[in-house]
């Protein structure tokens, strides 16, 4: 095994590692839970006027089973955190909607991120930080090619 290789290997488990001691951005939630919060963050992030989000759509994100997507967005629903929608014009999709302490609780713990991220930011540059967000999903499009 080449030194670059074991080097790789170490940073990759130090920051699994660091990840998994901050993993539960939501300690109120489950994996699962934490999951839906961060797929509605994404579609909320390429689509900022979205409230509505489609079960169909959270799952592309997710890939989770339909029945282990509905027993999550249940629990979800049991916390407050989100609601079930159903429009008029199509009773045959459910969409699911933030609820107020839903979304108070997503922008705290995106503003946390965010306050981090900047700051980190901050000590590598934007160029680096430019490189480095293209060599990650460089890196992450490599690794999932070769699983």
């Amino acid at each position: 095994m080449s030194d670059n290789v074991l080097k790789l290997i170490v940073a990759i488990g130090r920051l699994s590692a660091q990840q998994k001691q901050n993993n539960n951005l939501f300690p109120q939630m489950n994996q699962s839970e934490s999951g839906v919060f961060l797929a509605m963050l994404q579609i909320a992030s390429e689509q900022p006027d979205t409230e509505l989000f489609s079960l169909g759509e959270l799952n592309s994100y997710l890939d989770y089973t339909r029945p282990n997507l509905s027993q999550t967005i249940n629990k979800l629903e049991d916390k407050n955190y989100v609601e079930r929608i159903t429009l008029k014009d199509d009773r045959r999709v459910t969409y699911i909607r933030l609820t107020d302490e839903g979304k108070k609780m997503l922008s705290e713990k995106y503003d946390s991120i965010s306050d981090r991220m900047n700051k980190i930011k901050k000590e590598f540059g934007e160029e680096d930080i430019d490189k480095l967000i293209d060599l990650l999903t460089r890196f992450i499009d490599a690794y999932e090619k070769n699983e």
